[in-house]
């Protein structure tokens, strides 16, 4: 079972790679790369969203990637608490 706080994280590190990790993404690419071709923000968002409903590995990987490291952070954590002892 998993721990009410270990859920909240699991939680809070899906909903910003959902939300805010695209900007971010965004905002570093324009100011890396330029301009986005096909709009601002919110045509980068719509792509981004558009990516995730057609299963585009690039847009789930950018969705699940702060999720896989707060699990492996947790997994970690516990085996690095339970060698301890």
């Amino acid at each position: 079972m998993i721990p009410r706080r270990d859920r909240f994280w699991l939680l809070a590190a899906l909903l910003f790679g959902l939300l805010v990790l695209p900007f971010l993404v965004h905002v570093t690419g324009v100011y890396v790369l330029g301009p986005y071709a096909d709009g601002g923000a919110a045509a980068f968002f719509g792509s981004y969203l558009r990516g995730l409903v057609t299963l585009r590995w690039y847009s789930w990987i950018l969705a699940l990637g702060p999720l896989a490291i707060v699990a492996a952070w947790g997994i970690l954590g516990r085996r690095a608490s339970a060698s301890r002892r």
